[in-house]
């Protein structure tokens, strides 16, 4: 039996309402109720829309933003509340690679200094420093003379390597990724996403991605989680989601995708806007704009049903109690 690096069982994160709307200092939940689990050396895939709460459960997984109920287990450690000590071991073993990399770095720090700036923080002394940021350097690809330049002298892809290089610094185990190549050229996104494999191996890494790129996920995806409005929908090895998706939701998401051999039915356009969190839907969060809905949909959440060993969809099309089987 694989035993998981990282289990979230239960999860949710609230927020209070700063805008100037009718829910203005009410709480709502922008993660609700979320259960997966990452294992060691896997590349585990977020995928929904822009707003779904993705970055908010990374965050979350972090200790970036405190979580209200459940718990994450971290090598079989169990953290109650955010930012206790085995929060604090979790994130000491994690970095973060953001979407934007030119504003990921101190913009009068040149890349050197940059990457080199989490060993200073741990007192490593200056000869070991500048031994480490060379060799990150070479197995980043950024030569010497990169290191010596500000951000806004080099390339985008070059910023993102020199982020990359710097989260690697502190040998963490875990790696999120959010949206990492979504900011770069098409040259550089296939450069930079051969890096990430290429590192992946070499540093025994494992990876969460966060990402929007359905053909990116299906390609060095192990495991995909697929998110709508703070909730989980599905989830499933890479090869069983891509070849079977079953929410009608993940269905929409792969019929939408421009590159070929992701869907082979008709296109699937959903109607109307996505529900803001401050108020959510009565039962099924997507029912307002599934094609498929019935009037079970309207009033009772979905339970988790099985398809196929570690595939899982919250749908009430494939609960027995409610749908079709």
């Amino acid at each position: 039996m694989c035993v998981s690096m990282l289990s979230i069982r239960n999860l949710s994160v609230k927020f209070k309402d700063r805008s100037g709307s009718i829910f203005h200092g009410q709480s709502y939940c922008a993660v609700r109720d979320i259960s997966v689990d990452i294992h060691a050396n896997e590349t585990f895939c977020l995928l929904g829309e822009s707003g779904s709460g993705k970055t908010t459960l990374a965050w979350a997984i972090l200790g970036l933003h405190r979580f209200h109920n459940g718990s994450i287990v971290f090598n079989g450690r169990v953290i109650k509340k955010s930012n206790d000590a085995i929060h604090q071991m979790l994130r000491a073993n994690s970095q973060m690679v953001f979407q934007t990399p030119a504003a990921s770095l101190n913009p009068s720090f040149s890349l050197g200094r940059s990457i080199s700036e989490p060993l200073r923080a741990k007192g490593v002394g200056k000869t070991e420093c500048n031994a480490t940021v060379r060799e990150l350097a070479i197995q980043t690809g950024l030569s010497p003379e990169l290191l010596k330049r500000l951000p806004s002298e080099v390339s985008g892809g070059q910023n993102q390597r020199a982020c990359i290089a710097r989260a690697l610094s502190t040998r963490p185990a875990l790696l999120i990724l959010d949206e990492p190549v979504t900011a770069l050229d098409a040259i550089a996104q296939h450069r930079v996403m051969d890096l990430l494999c290429r590192i992946k191996a070499r540093f025994q890494l494992t990876y969460f991605l966060i990402t929007h790129d359905l053909a990116l996920a299906k390609k060095i995806g192990t495991h995909v989680a697929v998110m709508y409005l703070g909730t989980i929908v599905e989830k499933a090895p890479a090869h069983a989601f891509f070849s079977n998706p079953c929410h009608p939701y993940a269905q929409a998401l792969l019929s939408s995708a421009l590159k070929p051999g992701l869907w082979q039915g008709k296109r699937i356009l959903l109607q109307g806007e996505i529900p803001s969190l401050q108020a959510p839907p009565s039962g099924c969060v997507f029912h307002p704009r599934c094609p498929k809905k019935m009037a079970v949909c309207h009033t009772t959440p979905p339970r988790e049903s099985r398809i196929r060993k570690g595939h899982v969809v919250f749908c009430h099309r494939f609960d027995t109690h409610t749908g079709k089987g």
